[in-house]
């Protein structure tokens, strides 16, 4: 590991603040110190030159560290418990059969909408939707911009979400 004089006194510095922090967050004090420790470590392993606020973007890694915590939580509750206690944490919810082919039907255009696109635009709707590439990934496999990118999904999904609000 690099040493790294400027997070080190960033971590001395701030470390009571920051599980403080943690700390409001979460509500277990034991959980907080283990936050801003995997923060740390995390922000210890980039360059910490780039960052304009490293106060922050430790705490925004808090946090995001702990929504990732809760959701994997979640996820291991549900994954370990017996199915009969899985199931009945799940929300029930019936759509008439009308609803149904209705969606249906909306989920058609929309799919009819993007085949219709240029060629690009749709290629980087599937890829961003369906695929779940991030923006610079598409940008690169389809040779353009990442602000290029951008502008072809949020105008492409103008025109789903204006298809969605049609009557069927």
């Amino acid at each position: 590991m690099k040493s790294d004089p400027l997070s080190h006194r960033l971590y001395a510095t701030h470390r009571n603040t920051l599980i403080s922090y943690a700390h409001r967050l979460c509500g277990d004090k034991g959980v907080a110190e283990d936050l801003v420790h995997d923060a740390w470590l995390l922000f210890h392993r980039q360059n910490s030159a780039e960052i304009l606020a490293p106060l922050s973007y430790l705490k925004t890694i808090i946090r995001n560290l702990l929504f990732d915590r809760r959701r994997r939580s979640a996820f291991e509750s549900t994954t370990e418990a017996p199915f009969e206690q899985a199931i009945g944490n799940v929300e029930v919810t019936s759509v008439s059969p009308e609803r149904d082919v209705a969606a249906r039907q909306i989920m058609n255009r929309v799919m009819d909408a993007i085949d219709a696109m240029p060629e690009r635009q749709g290629k980087a709707i599937r890829m961003y939707h369906f695929d779940g590439m991030k923006l610079r990934e598409i940008a690169q496999e389809l040779d353009i911009s990442v602000a290029l990118v951008h502008k072809l999904i949020a105008d492409g999904v103008k025109i789903c979400m204006q298809i969605r609000k049609e009557e069927p």
